[in-house]
């Protein structure tokens, strides 16, 4: 399953979603894109492996834009039936809740054929909800199944 959150506003909002995919929807496991600015800090990704271990055994990959690799592990781990979760907008806090979403989330679902998941932080003044919403029209892609077709544009 591959679980989309927006809009990404916090550098907390990963440890929102792993505690409630343990506690509310009884999801262990999970593997978390998480910037390789965090995921391969010395303390840094020493506390955020703790804290994914000890929510609920989720695990994180560094999901680097100039690099195709940790998109292909992810697809792998979808592909092996275990929940991915992915903030499609990226890291830019600073621009806002509402920049647009990076393309590689569609590349993983229409790879994967996995089910899609959205949910919405809803954020309040003392609080953080997570609301699960349907897909918007516009992303249909990512619940249509596609296959394609051998050898399509190999050279004989």
């Amino acid at each position: 399953m591959l679980i989309l959150v927006r809009p990404h506003q916090s550098y907390l909002d990963g440890l929102v979603v792993a505690w409630w995919l343990a506690r509310k929807r009884g999801c262990y496991r999970a593997i978390f894109a998480v910037d390789p600015d965090f995921a391969r800090h010395r303390v840094w990704s020493w506390l955020l492996r703790r804290y994914g271990s000890w929510v609920g055994g989720h695990t994180m990959v560094a999901l680097d834009t100039n690099s195709p690799f940790a998109l292909r592990t992810l697809l792998r781990e979808l592909r092996e039936h275990r929940i991915v979760v992915l903030f499609p907008q990226g890291t830019g806090l600073r621009e806002g809740a509402q920049r647009p979403d990076k393309p590689g989330w569609q590349w993983l679902a229409r790879k994967s054929c996995a089910q899609v998941l959205a949910l919405e932080m809803v954020y309040s003044r003392f609080s953080v909800a997570l609301l699960e919403t349907p897909q918007p029209a516009k992303r249909a892609i990512t619940t249509r199944l596609w296959r394609p077709r051998a050898n399509r544009g190999a050279l004989h």
